[in-house]
């Protein structure tokens, strides 16, 4: 049994020379599947599947192909999308936490968003990234 083991396990490793393999997007992919799948089950909602059977093909042209670039360039999307999303989730929750003491604003320039004190009223404030000077009411 064990001869058989380290056989079959010798064989995936030479089958997997060469390949991407397995990664952060890949998770997501099968996780996104497991979901998709269970919200398959609500009444009227069966074609879903087909979603999810989807992610999973996805996934598994992903992990056995030799293309390591592409799915590179892949994976740098993903992770750069996720943390765009966890971003604005954390400031959202500081805007949240800080609602009564702080007043955020968003610089016209550039986009950039800071905090200004609460009740100071008419204030000139100054972007901290570009410089860019308003008057805003705290």
């Amino acid at each position: 049994m064990k001869n058989l083991l380290t056989n079959l396990r010798y064989k995936m490793n030479r089958f997997m020379e060469g390949r991407y393999g397995t990664d952060e997007l890949n998770m997501f992919l099968l996780k996104a599947a497991i979901v998709v799948m269970l919200l398959s089950y609500l009444p009227k909602m069966s074609w879903l599947m087909l979603i999810a059977y989807g992610l999973i093909i996805w996934s598994l042209v992903r992990s056995l192909s030799r293309k390591y670039h592409k799915h590179r360039v892949e994976l740098y999307t993903y992770i750069r999308l996720k943390n765009a999303v966890k971003g604005r989730i954390s400031l959202a929750k500081q805007i949240w936490q800080n609602r009564k003491t702080h007043k955020y604003f968003t610089c016209k320039k550039c986009g950039n968003v800071f905090r200004v004190p609460k009740g100071k009223g008419k204030i000139e404030v100054t972007c901290p990234k570009c410089k860019d000077k308003s008057i805003r009411k705290s």
